[in-house]
């Protein structure tokens, strides 16, 4: 088992934490203030070959393993977390569940969006009523002659109102009006029926929109349809998700490095009672809990991405007993993390002055989003003991 990265991954470490530093961290603070969805930064991203890193050469991507784009993302995510969110998003969930199972129409058109355009595809999933229940979903896809007629509402939508292209999980009901089973259709934004509502006033990651997704009547092409499969749609659609679990952990993981890296600057300049705090060794212990929560969380992430399932277009998705694992621990040893570094400064980390307090509301996050880590340890538990 060798935990060297090669060359290019080296190369990409150094070129996502330049950008972070040089370009991402001077405005952080803005797209969180401004609730503004950081468009120079996606361009930028997209200059670099940032966005699409896992679509297939077919396709025009460069196909790098998901273990580069992890890469990537916990170097940016030290600096901007909205930023590193728009890494997965271009990189994982909806585009890899569509990359997997999709036509290669949706898929050329999708890598064209992403690759081209810097379209951040949204996975719409959660509802009012069906979040960590995702199979009590009611939204609705009835098919009729050559299309589909959706109705139903989702919300806290990643992307809501940005997306150009939406995956939407939906009930697939059959001309005869039988039930097919969770399956999954891309709705452009634009087409008629489907409308923007509310958007959340989120606790943090506000440069990216939580909104709600209204569709009424919303006619969309048949084609459009990704995942139908009686047995077998609701899993596919997940393990497209598995990913999008393992780049939520990388943003998480990359927002507590970089607090922790803040803290020890700081501990090494900080003066109290004639000594550093660097040299009181209770401050030490807590630096230290802290390192080895990080480093155990970047082996669960690395681990989980290396292992990732090879499936058709060489697209890779993980094990969800894997994704489970990291994102749990992640999701609390990350917040852990950031609020002990924020300790370390002690008022003027509580202060709006410095990234602290803006990295603590944008962490916590990672133990609800994307399934709660109460939801993963349920994942894990089933795994151990499975239904007989």
């Amino acid at each position: 088992m060798d935990f060297q990265l090669n060359e290019a991954q080296k190369m990409l470490v150094e070129l996502a934490d330049r950008m972070g530093r040089e370009q991402f961290a001077p405005k952080a603070a803005r797209w969180d203030r401004e609730h503004e969805y950081p468009y120079e930064n996606v361009e930028a991203l997209r200059r670099a070959g940032l966005l699409g890193m896992t679509i297939p050469k077919k396709f025009g991507g460069p196909e790098r393993p998901l273990i580069d784009v992890v890469l990537a993302i916990e170097q940016i995510a030290k600096y901007c977390g909205v930023t590193a969110r728009i890494v997965v998003e271009t990189n994982m969930g909806a585009l890899g569940s569509v990359m997997a199972y999709g036509s290669e129409a949706q898929q050329r058109k999708l890598a064209q969006r992403v690759l081209e355009d810097g379209d951040k595809p949204a996975i719409g999933m959660t509802e009012p009523g069906a979040g960590t229940d995702l199979t009590a979903l009611k939204t609705r896809a009835v098919e009729a002659d050559r299309h589909y007629v959706v109705n139903g509402t989702k919300h806290w939508i990643t992307g809501g109102g940005i997306s150009k292209s939406n995956l939407i999980f939906a009930r697939i009901i059959d001309r005869d009006g039988k039930d097919q089973g969770i399956g999954g259709i891309l709705v452009d934004l634009g087409t008629p029926g489907f409308s923007i509502g509310r958007v959340e006033d989120a606790m943090g990651l506000r440069g990216i929109p939580e909104a709600e997704l209204i569709f009424e009547n919303c006619q969309v092409p048949a084609e459009n349809l990704v995942v139908r499969d009686p047995k077998e749609g609701f899993k596919k659609l997940m393990n497209g998700y598995n990913a999008q679990r393992i780049g939520a952990s990388s943003v998480a993981l990359g927002i507590a490095q970089g607090a922790h890296d803040l803290a020890v600057d700081y501990m090494g300049q900080r003066v109290a009672f004639g000594h550093k705090l660097k040299e009181f060794q209770g401050l030490n212990w807590m630096m230290a809990e802290s390192e080895m929560k990080l480093e155990a969380a970047r082996l669960l992430i690395y681990r989980a991405a290396c292992n990732a399932r090879l499936l058709p277009n060489n697209v890779m998705l993980p094990q969800m007993k894997e994704a489970s694992i990291a994102k749990a621990y992640t999701g609390h040893a990350s917040f852990e993390v950031v609020s002990e570094s924020l300790q370390m400064f002690g008022a003027a980390g509580y202060s709006r002055d410095l990234p602290l307090e803006r990295m603590l509301r944008d962490v916590r996050m990672f133990q609800i989003g994307g399934g709660t880590s109460q939801a993963q340890l349920n994942m894990i538990a089933r795994s151990i003991f499975p239904a007989t």
